[in-house]
C-alpha cells in the first residue's frame, strides 16, 4: 500500500500545527488516569505525570483520546494471510477490502490516523455495501438511491 510513511509524517505535521492553538496543550510523560462523568456526559479528565504521585483533574465537556504510535490489535489474523502496513494496520482497498477476497476491515485495525466513532461508522457503511457486492457477485456496488421501476 502506498501509504506508510507519508501518512505518519503528514500525522506529525498536523499535530504540530494543533498544538500552536492557544487552546490546545500537549501533555507529554503523563497518563491518563481517568474519564469522569456523570449522567449528563463527561465532566473532566483525571491526569498523573509519569514522574509523580499528584493528580490534576481537569474539567471539560468532551474528550478525543489519541494514543500516538498504538498499533491496532492484529493478533487474531495470521500475518501469512492478511497484509498489513508497516505502522501494524491492516492493508485495505477503497472498498476496505483486504488482499484475502471476501475480507474486510474497518475501523481502527485499518490504523488510520482519524480515530473516531464517525470514521468507523463510515468505514463500516463502504465495506457493507463492497460485501453487498461480493456476496452477490457484482462487479460494481449497487447504490441504494437508485431504485428500478
Amino acid at each position: 500500500m502506498p501509504f506508510g510513511g507519508r501518512r505518519r509524517n503528514r500525522s506529525k505535521k498536523t499535530a504540530r500545527s494543533q498544538a500552536e492553538h492557544e487552546n490546545v496543550k500537549h501533555w507529554s510523560s503523563t497518563r491518563l488516569v481517568s474519564v469522569d462523568g456523570d449522567d449528563s456526559g463527561v465532566t473532566g479528565v483525571t491526569l498523573k505525570q509519569k514522574t509523580g504521585d499528584a493528580e490534576e483533574t481537569i474539567p471539560l465537556e468532551g474528550v478525543f483520546i489519541y494514543v500516538a504510535g498504538s498499533k491496532p490489535i492484529t493478533d487474531f489474523l495470521t500475518e501469512n494471510q492478511v497484509e498489513f502496513l508497516d505502522d501494524g494496520g491492516v492493508a485495505v482497498s477503497d472498498e476496505m477490502e483486504t488482499n484475502v477476497p471476501g475480507l474486510f476491515a474497518i475501523g481502527d485495525i485499518r490504523n488510520t490516523p482519524f480515530k473516531q466513532v464517525v470514521v468507523a461508522a463510515a468505514d463500516g457503511c463502504i465495506a457493507a455495501m463492497a460485501i453487498d457486492r461480493y456476496l452477490k457477485g457484482r462487479k460494481k456496488v449497487r447504490v441504494d438511491w437508485v431504485h428500478d421501476l
